[in-house]
């Protein structure tokens, strides 16, 4: 009875939570949104940008903030939000098995870390099309939601940089989730490999958990990337969302004037090498996922990941392609050390 109690009282506190858009204090921040524009008039592509300053002056910019659009993989955040949501309230477990038999625990990091698009269909599809779109009106997220089709097939989904933000806002203040699902989700943003947009552009050093997203659609390339930055003066929240003939770059160059104008000069900006992994221990190095032995490679072996599924990575060594379990991967010294050479 305990038990069930102190489960109901979870939920309701899950259902109840509204997550908080706004920094104490915030005052807009004028001379930075007007930078920004004339940036953007200037490059390919329309891109949405929600910046939230968390502590520091309080400050914040909104350009396009409410349009709501395909933002690649950025919305695998609100999945991994509603998979440690079950896992908090005791439904699911890190054990517990999602499609071809992973464990949530590797299919979060696989999701989150890699960018896992196998991982992602198992979560949706274990969640379900009605509960996604459910939850995220409970949360507050109004400019989120899933599309189906006249079955309830998933088509494809939509949210805004105002809703991906005041997500990442509620993460980092600890609203979202306990303490130790918290750190977990964190943990995973900070072991991201894909940094070639916000990340990128930081000064050398500069701690960061993110979440990108890439896709080629009939309409263009959509580029989009979302971020906690650890800055040396203050932390802030920096959500890019660009459609139509998007460019990474932009992003880029986005990230970089925010950087300046909240944190200060960048003296060297990150560098982060093509190759984001090494091998952890000797691996077998694969033609197919589990199949025939290309050969063994040795322990810190770089390692270039091209994309993953589920459990394993295709990766280029050398002018070599094959697979490689994740068991037998780590980040890059690198990364580890935020894009310090």
């Amino acid at each position: 009875m305990r038990k069930t109690s102190k489960l109901l009282a979870g939920l309701l506190a899950l259902v109840l939570f509204m997550p908080q858009l706004q920094v104490a204090n915030a005052s807009a921040d004028t001379n930075l949104k007007n930078s920004i524009n004339a940036y953007l008039a200037m490059q390919p592509g329309s891109y949405s940008v929600t910046a939230l300053e968390i502590g520091g002056a309080g400050r914040e910019i909104q350009i396009n903030d409410r349009k709501s659009h395909d933002p690649a993989s950025v919305f695998k955040l609100f999945y991994a939000l509603m998979v440690l949501e079950k896992v908090q309230l005791g439904t699911w477990s890190l054990n517990t098995r999602i499609g071809s038999n992973e464990s949530v625990s590797i299919c979060l990091k696989m999701m989150l870390s890699y960018s896992d698009n196998q991982c992602t269909q198992d979560f949706r599809k274990k969640l379900g099309n009605k509960f996604v779109n459910a939850r995220l009106k409970d949360l507050g997220f109004v400019d989120s939601r899933i599309s189906t089709d006249t079955r309830g097939n998933y088509v494809t989904k939509r949210t805004s940089t105002r809703d991906v933000a005041k997500l990442l806002v509620g993460l980092e203040r600890g609203q979202l989730l306990n303490q130790s699902n918290t750190s977990r989700f964190k943990e995973y943003l900070k072991g991201q490999i894909w940094r070639a947009r916000i990340s990128s552009a930081l000064q050398a050093g500069t701690q960061v958990a993110s979440k990108s997203g890439q896709l080629l659609t009939p309409a263009g390339m959509i580029e989009a990337d979302s971020a906690i930055v650890y800055g040396p003066t203050s932390t802030y929240v920096l959500v890019v969302l660009g459609n139509n003939g998007a460019s990474g770059s932009v992003i880029r160059g986005v990230s970089d004037l925010v950087y300046r104008q909240w944190q200060g000069p960048i003296i060297r900006h990150s560098n982060y090498s093509s190759a984001q992994m090494v091998t952890s221990k000797k691996a077998s190095f694969r033609a197919t996922i589990g199949g025939r032995l290309i050969k063994v490679l040795p322990a810190n072996t770089a390692v270039t990941v091209k994309w993953t599924v589920r459990g394993w990575a295709y990766v280029k060594v050398g002018s070599t392609k094959g697979y490689l379990n994740h068991t037998t991967l780590k980040l890059s010294s690198r990364y580890l050390r935020w894009g310090t050479p």
